[in-house]
């Protein structure tokens, strides 16, 4: 769906949020015919690598046209803002959503993230580490309101920075400020394999098997130490590359509706 076309008569959109003390704002896509309880929610969260590109509620239309609330969020970008602010940022749109629930005639109970490449990883960072300070990036936005999200959609995104098969070179990574080798510390930490647990939330990972920019052993080594903790974890690999939500549009977004939908409570 182009620009231009956008909203469809179907959709509301409100444009242009403030959510965060850094500027940040969040466009909210929604259905112009209310429901009489409250819905569900879902955040997300665009790609670009962490360095370009921002909130993009095109992306959205398929889970507003299914009944959802959707909002489609902006967070700082690398180099110029450096890891863990992105996840920071992230961490305040929940709680902003949630300070907003009435406002939206959303269910704080049921809030789900999605996103592709580097806000699929965003997302997997989202589904691990509810209440762990040093990510939470508190500091007046909407404190005092849990971070926490119910369901995890993950479309190629990176899920272990210390990954063999990752093609990181010696040249600065743009996240972190540095190359990679050199900090070692922010890889652990921006890693979200690195904080599954039981209480972890459910994953749908899709990801292409000729993925060269994330290689699908991403996925699947998210996919493994998830269930080995215990968490809800589901994969699907498609016969595509990095761009799997553009060749294999309708799979990826019949897959991220039904399961949603599942996890959400949502009919």
């Amino acid at each position: 769906m182009s620009a231009e076309a956008f909203p469809p008569p179907d959709l509301e959109l409100q444009e242009d949020v403030p959510f965060s003390a850094y500027g940040l704002c969040l466009d909210v896509l929604r259905p112009r015919r209310r429901a009489s309880t409250p819905a569900p929610a879902v955040l997300h969260l665009h790609g670009g690598a962490w360095v370009m590109f921002g909130k993009w509620p095109v992306a959205n239309v398929f889970f507003a046209r299914a009944g959802f609330v959707t909002v489609s969020v902006d967070y700082r970008l690398a180099p110029g803002t450096l890891f863990p602010a992105q996840i920071h940022d992230a961490k305040t749109a929940v709680r902003w959503l949630r300070a907003h629930s009435d406002v939206y005639g959303i269910d704080p109970r049921r809030i789900g993230v999605w996103g592709i490449s580097a806000g699929a990883h965003l997302a997997g960072l989202l589904g691990t580490t509810a209440g762990s300070s040093g990510l939470e990036g508190l500091g007046g936005d909407w404190e005092g309101w849990s971070s926490e999200v119910q369901a995890i959609g993950n479309v190629c995104g990176v899920m272990d920075f210390l990954d063999p098969g990752m093609p990181f070179g010696p040249e600065p990574f743009p996240l972190f400020g540095a190359p990679l080798a050199e900090r070692p510390d922010l890889a652990v930490l921006a890693s979200p394999v690195a904080h599954v647990s039981a209480g972890s939330a459910p994953f749908l990972h899709l990801h292409g098997r000729h993925d060269r920019e994330v290689p699908i052993s991403q996925a699947r080594r998210m996919h493994a130490a998830l269930e080995a903790a215990g968490a809800r974890s589901e994969l699907v690999e498609l016969d595509g590359d990095h761009y799997i939500n553009e060749t294999h549009q309708a799979e990826v977004e019949g897959k991220l509706l039904a399961f949603f939908r599942r996890e959400l409570a949502h009919e």
